[in-house]
């Protein structure tokens, strides 16, 4: 899925961040795992610990149908969220197929979540800022799970 995201920001958004996410350590967790993760945070095994704890500073988080793109920059985490859906996507010439919905925003060592403006919007697309902020609501307990899986 990393591919297929980096060929569509480089076909629809040339002059935007590629090089962050390629010079990012990439972490894909499958189902099992993610799983695991959430049993661990529902019996109290694992516990929240703060962002600044964790190992990887500058990694891309990839799960499911998502990609998150975590920068730490001092005390804040500026993050991009990806997700793959059906719309109409540009490539050379407009068709129906695949594309990705981006979300941006920034964390501190809490996890206090701050939407931030997104320079990567399709043509006549529509924000629901709500539902953004839902999707990373839902996206930040997977998120904060991991981090404190590899927190030092």
């Amino acid at each position: 899925m990393l591919k297929k995201l980096v060929k569509f920001i480089e076909n629809n958004y040339p002059d935007s961040n590629i090089d962050n996410y390629l010079d990012a350590k990439y972490i894909q967790l499958s189902n099992p795992q993610l799983k695991q993760i959430a049993d661990a945070l529902d019996s109290g095994k694992l516990q929240i610990k703060p962002a600044s704890s964790c190992i990887a500073e500058n990694f891309i988080f990839h799960f499911g149908d998502t990609v998150i793109l975590v920068q730490k920059d001092n005390n804040i985490y500026h993050a991009e969220f990806a997700w793959e859906t059906d719309f109409l996507a540009i490539h050379s010439t407009r068709n129906k197929g695949k594309g990705f919905y981006f979300i941006e925003f920034e964390f501190n060592d809490d996890y206090q979540v701050t939407l931030k403006e997104t320079n990567k919007s399709l043509e006549d697309q529509i924000r629901n800022i709500e539902q953004d902020k839902e999707l990373v609501d839902k996206t930040m307990l997977i998120l904060k799970g991991f981090m404190s899986t590899i927190s030092k």
